[in-house]
């Protein structure tokens, strides 16, 4: 009933063919083979915040709309989360801290990620092995350079495109090399 009430965004569609483009890219084996990200829940996590961020730095400046954008597909995540996780065995008594700690986690790498691209090359590779590679013993960590070649990449590749493009929920990120 309250739902009823509640304002719709109206990137709410855009950002679920976001999230869905964002989910395929997440699940290309060449992350966890040719990158090292650990293949794991919290690996795919991590991949999936990282590539996140792409989408939310780039709209970040797009005014009101790069906001509703932003938090459509925040929302739409976070609805995903839950269902996973209930798929996973969790029961409604755990369901709101693993939330509460998924948020906290997406909300702290948007920050970490967007200080250390502010810093140079040093703070991101420190970012992303705090975080995309954080679960792993520092003997097992890959070569960093590769990852941060790719964010660039996307990056640039985001840069280009129209707002309003990535705003209609369509999402096209560069071929792992």
């Amino acid at each position: 009933m309250l739902s009823l009430l509640k304002k719709k965004n109206p990137y709410d569609g855009a950002a679920e063919r976001a999230y869905a483009s964002l989910l395929l890219r997440v699940r290309a084996p060449g992350f966890y083979k040719i990158f090292g990200v650990p293949d794991t829940f919290d690996g795919r996590f991590e991949l999936l915040l990282f590539h996140i961020f792409i989408v939310v730095n780039r709209l970040a400046n797009e005014g009101q709309a790069g906001m509703d954008f932003n938090q459509a597909l925040f929302d739409r995540t976070f609805a995903d989360m839950d269902q996973t996780l209930r798929e996973m065995g969790i029961g409604d008594m755990g369901i709101p801290k693993h939330m509460r700690r998924m948020m906290k986690a997406f909300n702290g790498r948007m920050h970490a990620y967007d200080e250390a691209l502010k810093q140079g090359d040093g703070a991101l590779a420190i970012a992303l092995r705090r975080n995309l590679y954080g679960t792993l013993e520092d003997s097992d960590v890959p070569d960093i350079q590769n990852i941060m070649r790719y964010m660039k990449v996307a990056m640039m590749q985001i840069a280009k495109e129209p707002a309003a493009k990535l705003m209609a929920g369509e999402i096209v990120l560069p071929e792992l090399e």
